[in-house]
């Protein structure tokens, strides 16, 4: 299949996400084998906000999932805290012209992302906030421009669950080497979890390393298994 160059990052020559599962992908490994609706509906109940830590916002595809499958839940009064990072944050124009092929499943998620983006100035390293409000609740975007190390050792909370999203393996190895998912597991509370869409061998070691006990999950599309952590 010939993969759009708009699809491609010139850094590490690899597609921000797949062309046709992108969503159903990031559903399927990121929220279904976390069990995120049950976990969230336990945040609402005791009132505490549920913090996600993401590797990799790329063109924000994650997050546009994240508020297409919360919508679907009927769940209301959510807070979520979502915090990710970008070290080559795209233009907001890029963002749109990237996602607008899933503009007929998922538009008004689309135009909402964009719209907090345009908020952030990406052009000043660190973190920025920005507060999307939809009608099941709150997600307050919690964005670093920078590398991923200090974005992880900057936080202030640990996280619930951590979405793995970087390129892969071979393309940008700093996303996951092992430092970096040591101090991601310090920052996973007891319990939490993580996942991802490789099952890499140096990847799996330095997540047992970090405190991580793995599972194989079902994948998606033509990915038949992929990786899920708890943290113990």
């Amino acid at each position: 299949m010939l993969i759009p160059s708009k699809l491609v990052n010139e850094q590490f020559d690899d597609r921000y996400f797949d062309v046709v599962d992108a969503l159903n992908e990031a559903q399927q490994i990121y929220f279904r084998n976390n069990n995120l609706i049950e976990r969230i509906t336990m945040g609402i109940e005791s009132r505490t906000p549920f913090i996600i830590g993401e590797t990799g916002f790329g063109a924000g595809r994650v997050v546009v999932a994240l508020m297409e499958f919360i919508k679907k839940s009927g769940l209301k009064n959510i807070s979520i805290e979502y915090n990710s990072v970008e070290l080559y944050p795209l233009s907001p124009e890029r963002m749109l012209d990237i996602l607008n092929g899933f503009k007929d499943r998922v538009g008004e998620e689309i135009d909402t992302l964009v719209e907090t983006y345009r908020s952030i100035d990406i052009t000043v390293a660190g973190w920025h906030s920005a507060k999307i409000q939809k009608s099941f609740g709150t997600i307050e975007l919690n964005l670093w421009i920078g590398e991923a190390l200090e974005m992880v050792e900057s936080l202030e909370k640990s996280c619930d669950v951590w979405f793995l999203d970087g390129h892969s393996p071979k393309k940008n190895p700093s996303i996951w080497r092992p430092e970096l998912l040591m101090a991601i597991g310090e920052k996973t509370k007891q319990g939490g979890t993580c996942s991802t869409f490789t099952v890499a061998s140096d990847v799996k070691s330095a997540l047992i390393e970090a405190g991580f006990i793995l599972n194989k999950y079902p994948g998606c599309g033509g990915k038949k298994h992929v990786l899920q952590g708890v943290k113990y």
